[in-house]
């Protein structure tokens, strides 16, 4: 399954993003997600769900079964929207409380054998500053996740989007 986390409106997500089905499946950040709580219960509790009792945690359980993985965010300072930050950080229980070394960098285990193609498209006037945080932002998310791979386009505006299925 193709995983398509997004900040777009409604109407926007309709003429920009591929048709959903049972091949891609959208997840909106909009309205905002509570943030993760740090309690560290989807490790003990309830393991690869979090305990927060909203729609974030379907993200994780959409993960989970996610081959593919496009975050489409407004570009906020070499970073994603807020709306979106808070959906990626609801994934902590996607991986396992503990850690290894994975390059020069500590990381958690992931949790399941599935590693998901990870794609960004980030939208908004940026400058090259931004972009060059954006992409060093993104490709620790990426190490983060235990990507298979990842990619980075930006776009001037969200009506630029092109999110292939």
């Amino acid at each position: 399954m193709h995983l398509i986390l997004h900040d777009l409106p409604p109407e926007q997500a309709q003429l920009r993003l591929p048709p959903q089905g049972d091949e891609v499946q959208w997840f909106e950040a909009l309205p905002c997600v509570k943030p993760c709580a740090g309690c560290f219960l989807c490790w003990i509790k309830t393991p690869g769900e979090c305990v927060v009792p909203d729609r974030g945690r379907e993200f994780c359980r959409m993960l989970a079964r996610a081959d593919r993985l496009t975050v489409v965010s407004r570009c906020y300072y070499g970073g994603f929207s807020p709306e979106v930050k808070a959906i990626i950080d609801r994934h902590i229980g996607y991986m396992l409380p503990w850690f290894h070394v994975h390059g020069d960098e500590m990381h958690h285990i992931p949790r399941y054998d599935r590693r998901v193609a990870l794609a960004w498209h980030l939208y908004g006037d940026t400058t090259e500053a931004e972009r060059k945080t954006a992409r060093r932002y993104s490709a620790f998310n990426a190490r983060n996740l235990h990507a298979a791979s990842h990619t980075v386009a930006f776009y001037g505006s969200a009506e630029e989007l092109e999110v292939a299925a």
